[in-house]
């Protein structure tokens, strides 16, 4: 049930769990949990619906590349980002999960298997279609993957019941998090702030951070600063190995043989490295989108690869007398970012209204990076034309040595990962296996933010099945307790 930010500190030491956040992670978590019994408040620092007081706070700095504005790059209200998104969803391939040859760093703490079993549960939350399984390419180096596509799930909406009627579910809105309060390796209690300057502290058996790619390092070093330092002691992982999935038009292709890789019978064809490309030409993971052109389009592309190839003008010319046909593609992509210290997400000077220091990220691609879209894009167009089966026309920036990024466009998929790195110890990340703050007995962390790596594939999917692993480990220690 919705309960005025008055009225949140009631309760005192009946909350089980507190949940800061109310995007996919945190309502995922608060359902769930609530469903077993347990008394869960979910405090959302927006409104119910969209508004300039709440969006405000994610205005920010960005340095380095080119990238999307901090305010526009995610929503702050009731359902978070998943008011938005696409509905656009994959799991991470298996070896997403492990040290790639190129970059060890992309190695997590924990195997795919660990968030395997939350699939199907998962997938029912945000209502995904069955995915077909990946389909090599013989002697390509790509597989053909797919994605859930569709309508996407207002998560605000699919739940509007639970959060309304639920008896052990308590949700908060405009209830904002400005202080954690730690004592002996526990946090006693959250403060909460709204936009009128109330201020309110909740006391709970287990707190959870569940902000976002970006909010959850902002609040947390915000809150280790006001805790001088006694929060998370060893912090020089905090905000860094900030990542996300570049997004650019990479080129075209010229297909003879549509139904090489599928192009005959759709009109969207997903590809990506299989894991032995990916070792042997030392990349990190890829996903390549064809898009096929319309008639004219193609007929373009034709002539534009005729003028460039005078060689291969005549067979196009002839097949195109023999009414042979021919698709063009538009490739577009997105690709896998090296996880690197120098990514982060730090306080700015300035302030919002609620007096917490704004977001500054500092995010530029790599080598690494570069080399990825670049290797991939070669690679297809090898096999495209070592089999005679089209050919590949790179985008003028990627072909260019060395590769000059774009700064307009696509640019990024909005998809905000890393930060809260999820590690083995305390040197190395933020969070344990288990999402847990290293220093802090009850607090977690939950959402893209404990990513160790990214992969390819856009992360909801992979962050809900994390949420509800903790929702299993939250409830064993209620349940033992």
């Amino acid at each position: 049930m919705y309960i005025d930010f008055e009225d949140i500190s009631e309760h005192g030491d009946a909350i089980d769990v507190c949940i800061i956040g109310a995007g996919a992670a945190g309502i995922a978590m608060a359902v769930t949990l609530a469903e077993r019994g347990h008394r869960v408040l979910l405090c959302e620092g927006g409104d119910a619906d969209y508004s300039e007081r709440s969006q405000d706070s994610y205005r920010g700095e960005t340095v380095g590349d080119a990238y999307i504005p901090l305010y526009g790059a995610r929503l702050r209200y009731l359902g978070g980002s998943t008011n938005h998104w696409g509905g656009v969803c994959r799991p991470l391939d298996r070896y997403d999960f492990t040290a790639k040859s190129a970059s060890s760093e992309t190695a997590w703490p924990i195997a795919r298997d660990a968030i395997s079993p939350y699939y199907s549960t998962a997938a029912s939350i945000l209502d995904l279609a069955p995915l077909p399984a990946d389909q090599p390419i013989a002697g390509s180096g790509f597989k053909r993957i797919y994605f859930s596509l569709g309508n996407p799930t207002r998560l605000k909406e699919k739940y509007a019941a639970t959060l309304s009627e639920s008896a052990t579910l308590q949700c908060c809105l405009t209830a904002n998090l400005v202080a954690l309060e730690t004592l002996d390796g526990a946090v006693t209690s959250a403060t909460f702030k709204n936009y009128a300057g109330d201020s309110r502290q909740v006391r709970a058996r287990y707190f959870v951070m569940a902000c976002g790619g970006i909010e959850n390092s902002r609040l947390l070093l915000w809150c280790n600063q006001q805790a001088n330092g006694q929060l998370i002691p060893q912090d020089a992982t905090l905000g860094r190995y900030w990542m996300e999935h570049p997004h650019a038009t990479v080129g075209k292709a010229l297909m003879f043989e549509p139904a090489a890789l599928g192009l005959e019978d759709e009109y969207n064809v997903f590809l990506s490295p299989d894991a032995q490309a990916i070792a042997s030409r030392q990349i990190l993971n890829c996903g390549l989108r064809l898009h096929r052109m319309n008639t004219e389009a193609t007929q373009t592309l034709v002539d534009e690869l005729a003028e460039q190839a005078p060689t291969l003008a005549g067979r196009l010319h002839t097949w195109q007398a023999q009414g042979r046909v021919m698709h063009g593609a538009v490739l577009r992509a997105a690709w896998e970012q090296e996880p690197r210290y120098d990514n982060h997400i730090e306080l700015s000077d300035d302030v919002d209204s609620l007096g917490v220091p704004r977001s500054r990220l500092v995010w530029q691609q790599s080598d690494l990076d570069r080399h990825t879209i670049r290797e991939s894009m070669l690679m297809l167009g090898e096999y495209l034309r070592e089999n005679d089966l089209g050919r590949l026309q790179l985008a003028d920036w990627l072909a260019e040595t060395p590769v000059q990024l774009p700064s307009d466009g696509e640019l990024a998929g909005r998809h905000h990962m890393g930060g809260t790195r999820m590690s083995l110890d305390a040197e190395q990340g933020i969070v344990n296996p288990d999402c847990r703050l290293f220093a802090q007995d009850n607090v977690y962390v939950a959402g893209s933010s404990v990513f160790a790596s990214v992969g390819h594939a856009n992360p909801t999917l992979t962050l809900v099945q994390l949420a509800l692993r903790l929702c299993d480990h939250l409830d064993s220690r209620l349940t033992s307790a």
